[in-house]
């Protein structure tokens, strides 16, 4: 039934169906074919067999392109897993010299730091040794100059000290040569000024006794001691008997003698004027 199906098939698609010209043509009288239904199972055993052969073929023609298309494939990533795989030893590799190159670098770095580091230690360490020696010099330097400093200090002091004593010593020569310089010079004026306060106290007596008049009855052996207030250029300002000669008309007598002889002869000299503002002497007219 099948194979029959088939070959009405064959037949269906096999047949023009295609519209005829519309021309006059008048269409041909169908025909009865006999069909042989033992030519027609061959056939379509026939044709079923080519089929399966063709369809065999094709799948065995398909089989073979996707057994290539596999083989290509695999040695497509056979090749690729090959490059990678070199890839991946030269990436080892390239990373390992790299690792290497990294070692010896990180290497030479470190024996450069290792270098630099010694030097930098060495540095310092002359560095700190040259400043304890300078620190050193300059303590030294330092005392010998605080000493010599302390020396001249000590010089200055006893240099000023040797000249304040010899300073306070002249000083001292000095004042005692001024001062007996003054003595002598005092009393030279002194002595100079007793001479003048006698000689003009001489003056004095002689005018007051020219001056005097003797009281009748009068006893030849009297005096007294007469006090008499001068002022400046020898005026009388006063008279006292200080110490009477027991006679009062003798008494007043010497009072007015003073009075008459008023202005007194003085010194010219101030200072031994001042000694003449009060003077105290003893009247005896026979002296």
């Amino acid at each position: 039934m099948l194979a029959h199906l088939a070959l009405l098939a064959v037949l269906v698609f096999s047949l023009d169906w295609s519209p005829a010209p519309s021309v006059a043509r008048k269409p041909a009288p169908i025909q009865a074919v006999a069909i042989d239904a033992r030519k027609l199972d061959a056939e379509v055993e026939r044709k079923k067999k080519l089929e399966e052969t063709r369809q065999l073929e094709k799948k065995r023609a398909e089989q073979a392109e996707l057994k290539r298309e596999q083989e290509k494939k695999q040695q497509v990533e056979r090749q690729r897993k090959a490059e990678l795989k070199k890839k991946a030893e030269a990436e080892k590799k390239r990373k390992v010299e790299a690792q290497r190159k990294k070692a010896e670098a990180d290497k030479l770095l470190k024996a450069e730091a290792e270098k630099k580091r010694e030097a930098e230690a060495t540095r310092k360490k002359a560095e700190a040794e040259k400043a304890r020696k300078a620190e050193e010099a300059r303590k030294v330097e330092e005392a010998r100059k605080a000493e010599e400093a302390r020396k001249a200090a000590e010089a200055e002091k006893q240099r000023k000290a040797e000249e304040a004593r010899k300073k306070a010593a002249a000083e001292s020569e000095m004042r005692e040569r001024l001062a007996a310089e003054q003595e002598r010079l005092r009393a030279q004026r002194d002595s100079a000024m007793q001479r003048m306060i006698d000689e003009y106290g001489l003056y004095i007596k002689e005018r007051v006794q020219r001056s005097w008049i003797r009281p009748a009855g009068s006893n030849a052996s009297l005096s007294c001691i007469v006090n008499v207030r001068l002022i400046p250029g020898g005026e009388v300002v006063d008279v006292k008997i200080v110490r009477s000669s027991g006679n009062g008309a003798f008494d007043r007598s010497v009072e007015a003698a003073v009075f008459k002889a008023s202005p007194l002869p003085v010194p010219p000299d101030p200072e031994v004027m001042e000694k003449f503002r009060s003077i105290t002497f003893e009247f005896n007219p026979d002296s």
